[in-house]
Protein backbone atom coordinates (compact mmCIF):
# COMPACT_ATOMS: atom_id res chain seq x y z
CA UNK A 1 0.00 0.00 0.00
CA UNK A 2 1.33 3.42 -0.89
CA UNK A 3 1.94 5.74 2.04
CA UNK A 4 -0.19 8.88 2.23
CA UNK A 5 2.29 10.62 4.52
CA UNK A 6 3.76 13.74 2.98
CA UNK A 7 7.55 14.11 2.97
CA UNK A 8 7.32 17.15 5.25
CA UNK A 9 5.16 15.27 7.75
CA UNK A 10 7.54 12.34 7.69
CA UNK A 11 10.49 14.64 8.24
CA UNK A 12 8.76 16.25 11.23
CA UNK A 13 7.97 12.84 12.69
CA UNK A 14 11.57 11.71 12.24
CA UNK A 15 12.94 14.87 13.80
CA UNK A 16 10.56 14.58 16.76
CA UNK A 17 11.66 10.98 17.29
CA UNK A 18 15.32 12.00 17.17
CA UNK A 19 14.77 14.83 19.65
CA UNK A 20 13.02 12.42 21.99
CA UNK A 21 15.94 10.00 21.67
CA UNK A 22 18.41 12.75 22.52
CA UNK A 23 16.38 13.88 25.54
CA UNK A 24 16.17 10.28 26.77
CA UNK A 25 19.92 9.92 26.35
CA UNK A 26 20.51 13.13 28.29
CA UNK A 27 18.28 11.85 31.09
CA UNK A 28 20.25 8.59 31.28
CA UNK A 29 23.62 10.37 31.38
CA UNK A 30 22.44 12.90 33.98
CA UNK A 31 20.95 10.18 36.18
CA UNK A 32 23.98 7.89 36.07
CA UNK A 33 26.93 10.27 35.71
CA UNK A 34 25.68 13.58 37.10
CA UNK A 35 25.49 17.11 35.81
CA UNK A 36 29.24 17.62 35.54
CA UNK A 37 29.60 14.69 33.15
CA UNK A 38 26.64 15.51 30.95
CA UNK A 39 28.40 17.30 28.10
CA UNK A 40 26.94 17.08 24.62
CA UNK A 41 29.90 14.90 23.66
CA UNK A 42 29.14 12.50 26.53
CA UNK A 43 25.47 12.31 25.59
CA UNK A 44 26.36 11.76 21.94
CA UNK A 45 28.79 9.00 22.91
CA UNK A 46 26.17 7.36 25.10
CA UNK A 47 23.73 7.33 22.19
CA UNK A 48 26.31 6.30 19.60
CA UNK A 49 25.73 9.37 17.45
CA UNK A 50 27.81 12.39 16.53
CA UNK A 51 27.74 15.56 18.58
CA UNK A 52 26.71 17.34 15.37
CA UNK A 53 23.40 15.48 15.35
CA UNK A 54 22.58 16.86 18.79
CA UNK A 55 23.63 20.34 17.69
CA UNK A 56 21.31 20.07 14.68
CA UNK A 57 18.30 19.52 16.96
CA UNK A 58 19.30 21.69 19.93
CA UNK A 59 21.04 25.06 19.93
CA UNK A 60 23.24 23.95 22.81
CA UNK A 61 23.39 22.22 26.18
CA UNK A 62 21.17 24.84 27.79
CA UNK A 63 18.31 24.19 25.38
CA UNK A 64 18.69 20.42 25.75
CA UNK A 65 18.62 20.61 29.55
CA UNK A 66 15.59 22.88 29.44
CA UNK A 67 13.86 20.25 27.32
CA UNK A 68 14.82 17.59 29.88
CA UNK A 69 13.16 19.56 32.69
CA UNK A 70 10.04 20.30 30.63
CA UNK A 71 9.79 16.67 29.51
CA UNK A 72 9.92 15.33 33.08
CA UNK A 73 7.36 17.89 34.27
CA UNK A 74 5.05 17.01 31.39
CA UNK A 75 5.34 13.28 32.09
CA UNK A 76 4.60 13.88 35.76
CA UNK A 77 1.48 15.90 34.97
CA UNK A 78 0.26 13.28 32.47
CA UNK A 79 0.74 10.54 35.05
CA UNK A 80 -0.83 12.31 38.02
CA UNK A 81 -3.73 14.37 36.71
CA UNK A 82 -5.93 11.40 35.65
CA UNK A 83 -5.35 9.73 39.02
CA UNK A 84 -6.91 12.61 40.95
CA UNK A 85 -9.72 13.47 38.56
CA UNK A 86 -12.99 11.76 39.33
CA UNK A 87 -12.22 11.04 42.99
CA UNK A 88 -15.49 10.56 44.92
CA UNK A 89 -14.41 12.80 47.81
CA UNK A 90 -11.79 15.35 48.76
CA UNK A 91 -10.29 12.86 51.19
CA UNK A 92 -9.87 10.32 48.41
CA UNK A 93 -8.56 12.99 46.03
CA UNK A 94 -5.87 13.91 48.54
CA UNK A 95 -4.92 10.26 49.01
CA UNK A 96 -4.70 9.78 45.25
CA UNK A 97 -2.70 12.98 44.88
CA UNK A 98 -0.02 11.81 47.31
CA UNK A 99 -0.02 8.25 45.97
CA UNK A 100 0.26 9.34 42.33
CA UNK A 101 3.06 11.80 43.05
CA UNK A 102 5.18 9.27 44.89
CA UNK A 103 4.35 6.49 42.41
CA UNK A 104 5.65 8.66 39.59
CA UNK A 105 8.85 9.48 41.46
CA UNK A 106 9.38 5.78 42.13
CA UNK A 107 8.60 4.60 38.60
CA UNK A 108 10.49 7.38 36.83
CA UNK A 109 13.58 7.44 39.03
CA UNK A 110 16.14 8.16 36.25
CA UNK A 111 14.04 11.04 34.92
CA UNK A 112 13.47 12.50 38.38
CA UNK A 113 17.15 12.18 39.28
CA UNK A 114 18.12 13.80 35.98
CA UNK A 115 15.84 16.77 36.57
CA UNK A 116 17.15 17.11 40.12
CA UNK A 117 20.72 17.18 38.80
CA UNK A 118 19.83 19.99 36.41
CA UNK A 119 17.92 22.07 38.96
CA UNK A 120 20.56 21.63 41.66
CA UNK A 121 23.44 22.68 39.44
CA UNK A 122 21.98 25.19 36.99
CA UNK A 123 20.08 28.18 38.35
CA UNK A 124 19.07 29.27 34.87
CA UNK A 125 16.95 26.15 34.53
CA UNK A 126 14.83 26.75 37.64
CA UNK A 127 12.29 29.05 35.99
CA UNK A 128 10.11 26.36 34.42
CA UNK A 129 10.22 24.27 37.58
CA UNK A 130 9.35 27.26 39.75
CA UNK A 131 6.28 28.04 37.67
CA UNK A 132 5.26 24.39 37.77
CA UNK A 133 5.63 24.35 41.55
CA UNK A 134 3.51 27.47 41.96
CA UNK A 135 0.77 25.88 39.87
CA UNK A 136 1.02 22.63 41.81
CA UNK A 137 0.74 24.40 45.17
CA UNK A 138 -2.24 26.44 43.93
CA UNK A 139 -4.03 23.29 42.74
CA UNK A 140 -3.32 21.49 46.01
CA UNK A 141 -4.47 24.50 48.00
CA UNK A 142 -7.75 24.47 46.06
CA UNK A 143 -8.17 20.76 46.79
CA UNK A 144 -7.61 21.22 50.51
CA UNK A 145 -9.80 24.30 50.69
CA UNK A 146 -12.51 22.36 48.89
CA UNK A 147 -12.31 19.67 51.55
CA UNK A 148 -12.53 22.30 54.28
CA UNK A 149 -15.57 23.94 52.68
CA UNK A 150 -17.24 20.55 52.19
CA UNK A 151 -16.75 19.69 55.85
CA UNK A 152 -14.38 16.78 55.15
CA UNK A 153 -11.30 18.53 56.54
CA UNK A 154 -10.76 20.55 59.66
CA UNK A 155 -10.48 24.32 59.22
CA UNK A 156 -6.78 24.23 58.48
CA UNK A 157 -4.95 27.03 56.62
CA UNK A 158 -5.14 25.57 53.13
CA UNK A 159 -2.20 27.51 51.73
CA UNK A 160 0.18 26.50 54.51
CA UNK A 161 -1.00 22.89 54.36
CA UNK A 162 -0.48 22.81 50.59
CA UNK A 163 3.02 24.28 50.81
CA UNK A 164 4.01 21.84 53.56
CA UNK A 165 2.63 18.79 51.76
CA UNK A 166 4.19 19.78 48.43
CA UNK A 167 7.55 20.26 50.15
CA UNK A 168 7.23 16.83 51.80
CA UNK A 169 6.54 15.21 48.44
CA UNK A 170 9.42 17.01 46.75
CA UNK A 171 11.75 15.95 49.56
CA UNK A 172 11.43 12.39 48.26
CA UNK A 173 13.64 13.29 45.30
CA UNK A 174 16.45 14.38 47.61
CA UNK A 175 16.05 11.25 49.72
CA UNK A 176 16.16 9.13 46.57
CA UNK A 177 19.22 10.96 45.34
CA UNK A 178 21.00 10.16 48.60
CA UNK A 179 19.83 6.54 48.63
CA UNK A 180 18.85 4.86 45.37
CA UNK A 181 17.15 2.08 47.36
CA UNK A 182 14.93 4.54 49.25
CA UNK A 183 11.39 3.12 49.56
CA UNK A 184 9.45 5.93 47.93
CA UNK A 185 6.09 4.19 48.04
CA UNK A 186 6.35 3.45 51.77
CA UNK A 187 7.20 7.10 52.30
CA UNK A 188 4.02 7.98 50.41
CA UNK A 189 1.98 5.74 52.69
CA UNK A 190 3.44 7.54 55.69
CA UNK A 191 2.59 10.93 54.19
CA UNK A 192 -1.01 9.88 53.64
CA UNK A 193 -1.30 8.84 57.29
CA UNK A 194 0.47 11.96 58.56
CA UNK A 195 -1.44 14.55 56.54
CA UNK A 196 -4.69 12.63 56.83
CA UNK A 197 -4.50 13.01 60.60
CA UNK A 198 -3.28 16.58 60.39
CA UNK A 199 -6.20 17.93 58.38
CA UNK A 200 -8.98 15.47 59.20
CA UNK A 201 -12.06 16.92 60.84
CA UNK A 202 -12.13 15.96 64.54
CA UNK A 203 -14.19 12.86 65.09
CA UNK A 204 -14.28 11.90 61.42
CA UNK A 205 -13.47 8.36 60.29
CA UNK A 206 -10.24 8.05 58.30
Amino acid sequence: MRSTTKPGDQRSFTEAARREQIVSGAIEVLATSGYGSSSLAAIAGHLGISKGIISYHFAGKAELLQEVVQTVLRRAEEAMTPAVQGAPSYTEALRRYITANLAFISAARPAVLAMTEVLTNDRAMRGAFGRSQQEAVAALEALIQGGVDAGEFDRVPARAAAVALRASIDAATGLLRADLEFDVEAYGTDLIALYGRAIAKPGSAR
